[in-house]
């Protein structure tokens, strides 16, 4: 009786599930001209706002991509990356250390910009050195809603978008 139960409860949780996300239309919304192929990826580390000690790790990390790029090991970008180390970059689009939400982001974040020939370096440096904090990954593919749902992933806990 408990097995039969179980069965069906799981049942109506995949059904429901795949009338959500069936009902997102993430084909056609906020379709970005050119991003047929991935190119570029996105990195957000996150933690807990007012959290010093996870700000305090997420400003290492952060630190500790910008001397990589400066060593010429891997090209990104990311706050604390300007065009004094990155020839050509337009200071003005950098984007910020955030230390409450933003956007989609639910916690203090930050972004790092890594083109796909970098992809390796950034995800080793992440999976090494990311500490406690939670980095939500994703393609700057199609749209923005496919981008932050179906094509992320997470090395960490994952939070609600």
């Amino acid at each position: 009786m408990v097995k039969t139960l179980l069965t069906a409860v799981v049942i109506v949780v995949i059904a429901l599930s795949v009338k959500l996300v069936g009902a997102m239309d993430l084909s056609s919304e906020d379709i970005k001209p050119g991003h047929q192929v991935v190119k570029e990826f996105h990195f957000h580390p996150y933690w807990a706002q007012h959290n010093r000690q996870q700000e305090l790790e997420a400003l290492a990390l952060r630190d500790k991509i910008v001397l990589e790029v400066m060593a010429g090991n891997m090209t990104v970008v990311c706050n604390g990356v300007t065009s004094e180390i990155l020839p050509g970059l337009d200071d003005t689009k950098v984007p910020k250390f955030n230390t409450e939400p933003i956007g989609p982001h639910p916690v203090g974040s930050f972004e790092v910009w890594t083109p796909r020939e970098f992809l390796p370096n950034m995800m080793t440096l992440m999976m090494m050195n990311r500490g406690s904090l939670s980095v939500l990954v994703h393609p700057l593919g199609k749209t923005e809603l496919r981008d932050h749902t179906l094509d992320a992933m997470w090395m960490g806990n994952s939070f609600p978008l």
